[in-house]
């Protein structure tokens, strides 16, 4: 039997949407994912169609069948699976809710609707809530009133309860007013529903008031615990889905392939098309490889209808599809943007979203990962107050490393005109981030990125100099700004109103050793906070052969009690090599650490994004510094202890400790209930979601360490 608290969980992120799964009694729906609506009267569609499709799940209606006394025996006899043919993939069910809103009433209770759907075995049911799109904020909040009531009474008969394997949804209404929102949220919260829904959505979409759709929908996920399936009722054009999983939803549904396809439109990604005046089909699914628009034209009713709802159904799998690489790859924002060119409504709420609002980069920020495989691209400006470019505009300040009580502003056209090994700090000006400095520059977000400005905008300099002259200047003695052309030099110096201008004078020289030290100081400090440069003392580097770039960084200061490390890195080497059959040293210590000039591995470098992915010794180095400050760090149950030690995966049903600055692919180390070290590990999700999340994995284990430190 599965239990409610473990129906879901998350396995990949960008901006606040996710790649999850849902547990169902017939497997597993991965998310974001689009239930089409299939109408056991009148089906356009078979779910054979879905399936060829690549549909594993689909929606009905329980009422619609409960009414019909000869389907309701059916349905009852062969349960809701064996109605549709034995589908064997999950099927969720509304309750007539739909009915409701449109007639005003319906010819079933609340309690023998969700009894009927319970008894059927569906694996996704609903109460029966009561949407009110129109009306007073009395009379919305009547109706939400009597939802709330009925969620209750399906409680207190049994139905809502931890133990049921159907997955029962908590409807949620109030939309616009945010108040009523609140007050649904708060109330639907009480009861153990294993996933909840935003409902009375239907009109907004029809009247494309989807800059209104799009406001609730971020109101209600900033008041929503992150580890719940959220499903959108009535969603179902292709062009908006991305705006709604990249704030967090996780399913739809909707009839609209159907109802579009009855009266000939086509849908796309950039909006809907009357057959009638169309020459051409942008597309090449199967039916649109297959026809043209005058041959479907030329079709029968019900042939259309049928293969114009099969097109309309290939594209939003498409677009879901599309999506979920967004997600994997960390371009979800890009997608976005894409679509928001597809209607004046996404265009405004593409603007809301990257309004720079406090409260809606605090949201998004809390679920951002801190890497992506990807890099950013800059189209337009309000890009510029994406989540990733305002962290770290916000954590430069306090994450800074300085080394040197001199400093070198250079334009992006200079920084390659100066030596490497000078003397100064250098800050290289950045259309899109203000300054960079220069040890840092390979890490993600800021190498990593494009944009379409040719020059640094006037608010960025003016930001640039505030965040100087406020935090920064005081820490130099010398300020210099360096361009290839002098004059521009000169511009850059009396725009800043402080420094001169560098022409070579002499700030001294650093050598090699210095260069990789404050390095790796820089980035160990950008990447894990305030304290992590203490972690490292002499290094040596290794780069690519190919590309040059840095990727693997050693320690050259091993102490006498770090040496128990490498013995036991060592052992764990030596088994690696007996399993390719390779020759094992005779003395492994000694050729493998005291021949090679006692160097060991701190970290390696990831290509796509320059994270420092820390190896046991840097680990164990940062867990002395951070030890009492938990800084990047969890804790886990007792129970877990063993099987993290041994290499396995660190769910989040054992967290019980965690730093709250921890995003999604962030490096973290992993503590018992004593604070010893017993893993290292990639966050999966961030530390909000690690403490709410019962379910899945909340970070992968890199390395568990057997070693008791």
């Amino acid at each position: 039997m599965i239990g409610l608290k473990g129906v879901f969980e998350v396995v990949e992120k960008d901006g606040a949407g996710r790649i999850g799964k849902i547990f169902t009694k017939h497997g597993v729906i991965e998310t974001p994912y689009f239930f089409p609506v299939i109408n056991i009267h009148v089906p356009i569609v078979s779910p054979a169609d879905l399936k060829s499709l690549g549909y594993n799940a689909f929606i009905t209606n329980a009422y619609t069948i409960w009414r019909d006394e000869k389907l309701h025996e059916l349905a009852l006899e062969r349960g809701i699976h064996g109605l549709f043919g034995d589908w064997q993939g999950p099927i969720m069910t509304d309750s007539g809710a739909y009915q409701l809103s449109v007639y005003g009433d319906v010819e079933v209770s609340n309690v023998e609707i969700v009894k009927f759907q319970n008894d059927i075995g569906v694996d996704i049911g609903v109460i029966l809530d009561v949407p009110l799109y129109r009306g007073s904020i009395e009379e919305r909040k009547r109706a939400i009133d009597e939802t709330i009531r009925r969620a209750r009474e399906a409680h207190e008969e049994g139905f809502i309860t931890e133990e049921n394997e159907v997955i029962w949804v908590g409807p949620l209404h109030g939309n616009p007013i945010e108040s009523l929102l609140e007050y649904s949220i708060r109330n639907m919260l009480r009861y153990p529903f294993k996933m909840y829904a935003l409902g009375s959505l239907v009109p907004y979409m029809e009247e494309y008031q989807i800059y209104q759709l799009i406001r609730s929908a971020l109101f209600v996920k900033r008041n929503f615990p992150s580890n719940y399936p959220i499903h959108l009722f009535g969603v179902g054009h292709p062009m908006v889905f991305s705006f709604f999983v990249l704030l967090g939803f996780d399913t739809f549904d909707s009839a609209l392939y159907a109802l579009a396809a009855k009266d000939g439109r086509y849908l796309t990604v950039h909006g809907t098309y009357n057959i009638k005046y169309m020459e051409y089909f942008p597309c090449s699914c199967p039916i649109c490889s297959k026809y043209t628009p005058r041959e479907l034209m030329e079709m029968t009713i019900h042939e259309r209808q049928h293969y114009l709802a099969m097109h309309n159904l290939y594209v939003i799998n498409m677009e879901i599809r599309r999506i979920k690489q967004a997600i994997w790859e960390g371009t979800l924002w890009e997608l976005v943007a894409q679509r928001a060119s597809s209607h004046p409504e996404l265009a405004r709420a593409y603007s809301l979203l990257l309004s720079g609002k406090k409260e809606i980069f605090e949201f998004f920020e809390t679920y951002e990962p801190t890497f992506k495989r990807r890099g950013v691209l800059i189209t337009r400006p309000e890009e510029t107050n994406l989540p990733v470019v305002i962290r770290y505009k916000k954590r430069i300040i306090e994450r800074l490393f300085i080394w040197s009580d001199k400093l070198i502003i250079s334009t992006p056209r200079g920084i390659s005109k100066l030596p490497a090994y000078l003397g100064a700090q250098v800050f290289i000006l950045d259309d899109v981030f203000g300054f960079i400095p220069r040890e840092i520059r390979n890490m993600y977000p800021l190498f990593q990125h494009m944009s379409y400005r040719s020059r640094i905008p006037e608010d960025v300099l003016r930001w640039t100099k505030e965040i100087i002259e406020t935090h920064l200047l005081t820490k130099f003695k010398e300020v210099y700004f360096f361009d290839e052309k002098k004059e521009f030099a000169l511009r850059l110096r009396e725009h800043f109103g402080f420094g001169e201008v560098y022409t070579g004078q002499d700030i001294g020289v650093l050598n090699i050793d210095d260069v990789r030290l404050f390095t790796t100081k820089a980035m160990l400090r950008f990447q894990f906070g305030p304290g992590a440069e203490d972690a490292v003392g002499k290094v040596k580097f290794e780069h690519s052969r190919t590309t040059g770039m840095l990727r693997k960084i050693y320690a050259a200061d091993i102490t006498k009690d770090e040496e128990k490390i490498i013995l036991w890195e060592l052992e764990d080497i030596i088994k690696d090599k007996l399993k390719r059959g390779e020759k094992i040293p005779q003395d492994p210590f000694t050729e493998l650490y005291i021949n090679r000039g006692r160097i060991w591995l701190l970290a390696s470098i990831v290509a796509e994004n320059f994270k420092l992915v820390p190896q046991p010794l840097l680990a164990y180095r940062l867990w002395k510094i951070f030890r009492d400050k938990l800084q990047y760090s969890i804790i886990l149950r007792e129970e877990a202890e063993p099987f993290v030690r041994e290499g396995k995966s660190i769910f989040s049903k054992f967290v019980i400790e965690v730093d709250p600055q921890i995003r999604a692919s962030d490096e973290i180390l992993v503590l018992n209930e004593e604070k010893k070290l017993i893993a290292i590990g990639r966050a999966v999700i961030g530390s909000k979601e690690m403490l709410e999340f019962k379910r899945g994995v909340a970070a992968r284990n890199r390395y568990g360490i057997s070693l008791e430190l």
